[in-house]
């Protein structure tokens, strides 16, 4: 059963629960409605009778009901029907004794419920009294002389009635009818436009688990629906740029794998062939390319660590300053070899730049960023000794580490895509002491596990500026 059918059977049978409901109450109303208003008409035709009955009592001047035959009892019901006759009692005396042969007419269904009773409460005429039945006193020159007993009525029993009721409650059902038709009129485009948007996302769902990745789905709503067709377009974009990527990923390890692989196996052919000789300098080659593959190799499986979640951090109170005056330390050589300086252009802090931090994973964080800046600064020929700043200050609830090296730089539209795995500038930071693109990446995964942030931009001194964010050990 689709789900259109479900969603109008459904909603149809709440609308007919509720309407089998309305008309339910409709004709109970209806029902006591005519028994209230047949009830005030019968209140009316008591009154008439009790009025009647006492003029004819005082006329007669009887002093005991039981004086009373049934042929006069039953001619005061009959004529009570429509006359009042207490204002004539004369006329209402000769109609009641006066002789006759003629059989008198039925009593009517109002008739048949009115009793008449002694004062102690004996029944003369009339059918039994019962608990629910009422009693109208009946007074001849101020002495009770008994009572009219009437019973209710508990349900419609005349048949004009009853006619009147069932024909309200036709129009009643035929009215509902005519709601139910309409409701399904309502219903059934109402129902197309719910549903089109979920088909059209079924439909675009198998596309995607088809391998099509550029499906789209036109956002033509303003409700839930096209916050869902928003959703699902930016999952597509989301599936299709990781396709993208992953298929880079693998091209790029295939490039980085293939140079070295390729100049090892190269050299040990002009080995083997007799065209390079076997001796240190051979073999320090071999070494350096053998050691270049095994850092790529542990690059890959340290950012792939990471993607995964798996990349273990023991987070502990440490002072990053005096981490990062270690990791200078270490640079020192490296930067002065090459001709560069490498400065802490501020005092660290006297009390330490205390954070919670994985030291190892810092380490790391500050080798890479260290090695790239000495990698990529060119010594200045106009300048005596090219610079590498570094700078540890505190800035509200974090601290700001930021390094910042000489020309060459990086273009405006490359900044984006530093940190990016196997990403290098061309022509000036292409491929320097056998860096793979990966250093940046893993920073920036590093920083992310510390809840930090970072930023790359231009330098002052003509080169790149890194600026890395780790919040105070108080604030985390």
């Amino acid at each position: 059963m689709g789900l259109r059918i479900k969603l109008i059977g459904f909603l149809l049978l709440f609308g007919l629960v509720i309407l089998s409901g309305f008309l339910w109450a409709n004709q109970y109303v209806l029902q006591q409605t005519i028994l209230h208003y047949v009830d005030q008409r019968d209140q009316q035709r008591l009154e008439r009778l009790k009025n009647n009955f006492e003029s004819y009592l005082q006329s007669e001047g009887l002093h005991s009901l039981n004086e009373l035959d049934e042929m006069r009892w039953r001619r005061l019901l009959l004529l009570s029907h429509r006359v009042d006759l207490s204002q004539n009692p004369e006329r209402l005396l000769g109609m009641i004794n006066r002789e006759s042969k003629r059989r008198l007419p039925d009593l009517d269904e109002f008739e048949q419920r009115v009793g008449l009773s002694d004062a102690q409460g004996q029944r003369l005429y009339g059918p039994e009294i019962d608990q629910a039945s009422l009693h109208l006193p009946l007074y001849a020159e101020q002495q009770l002389l008994g009572h009219l007993s009437f019973q209710p009525q508990q349900s419609l029993t005349e048949q004009a009635d009853i006619e009147f009721a069932r024909s309200q409650f036709m129009l009643l059902v035929l009215g509902a009818f005519l709601i139910t038709v309409l409701i399904l009129l309502v219903l059934w485009p109402l129902a197309n436009h719910l549903l089109l948007p979920i088909r059209q996302l079924n439909q675009s769902l198998h596309q995607l688990a088809g391998g099509k990745y550029q499906t789209r789905i036109a956002v033509n709503r303003q409700d839930e629906f096209g916050a869902l067709q928003r959703n699902f377009n930016h999952l597509a974009a989301t599936l299709e740029a990781a396709l993208a990527s992953r298929n880079q990923w693998v091209a790029d390890i295939s490039h980085e794998l293939r140079t070295p692989l390729t100049i090892l196996k190269g050299s040990l052919d002009a080995l083997q062939d007799g065209i390079r000789p076997l001796n240190a300098q051979a073999l320090d080659t071999l070494q350096q390319e053998v050691e270049l593959l095994q850092r790529l190799i542990e690059d890959l499986y340290q950012l792939s660590l990471s993607d995964v979640g798996a990349l273990q951090y023991q987070m502990a109170p440490l002072d990053f300053a005096a981490l990062l005056q270690s990791c200078l330390n270490n640079f020192q050589t490296k930067a002065e070899k090459k001709g560069l300086r490498l400065a802490l252009c501020t005092p660290l802090p006297p009390g330490g730049a205390w954070i919670e931090g994985d030291a190892k994973r810092l380490s790391q964080l500050l080798g890479n960023l260290l090695n790239n800046a000495i990698a990529y600064t060119d010594p200045q020929p106009t300048e005596p000794v090219a610079e590498i700043q570094v700078r540890l200050e505190a800035q509200g609830k974090v601290w700001r580490l930021s390094i910042e090296d000489c020309p060459p730089g990086v273009s405006a539209s490359e900044l984006a895509q530093l940190g990016e795995r196997f990403f290098r500038t061309d022509p000036s930071r292409n491929r320097r002491s056998g860096g793979a693109g990966l250093g940046l990446a893993m920073v920036r995964k590093i920083v992310q596990a510390h809840q930090g942030q970072w930023q790359i931009g231009a330098s002052i001194l003509g080169g790149l500026s890194v600026q890395i964010h780790l919040p105070k050990q108080e604030d985390l």
